[in-house]
C-alpha cells in the first residue's frame, strides 16, 4: 500500500521502510511501539505521523495535507 502511494507522490518526497527488527536503534530514535507507523519528517524534525494499516486514498490524502501545510 505505501509503496503504490510512494509512487503517485514520486517527485515530492522520499519514502523510506524501515525493518524495525533488523534495525532497532531506529526505532528507538523515533519511538516506533506499533506497525505500521509513518513518520513525516520535514527538515530533519518530525512534524507528524500516523500508526496502523490504511486505505492508499486516506494515506495519499495525510501526506497531501502534510505537503500543502
Amino acid at each position: 500500500m505505501v509503496h503504490e502511494a510512494a509512487k503517485e507522490m514520486a517527485g515530492k518526497g522520499v519514502v523510506v521502510q524501515v525493518d524495525t527488527q533488523e534495525n532497532p536503534q531506529l526505532a528507538a530514535r523515533y519511538n516506533l511501539s506499533g506497525i505500521p507507523t509513518l513518520v513525516f519528517l520535514h527538515n530533519g524534525r518530525e512534524t507528524d505521523r500516523m500508526s496502523g494499516a490504511m486505505e492508499k486514498e486516506a494515506l495519499l490524502a495525510w501526506w497531501r495535507r502534510k505537503l500543502a501545510g
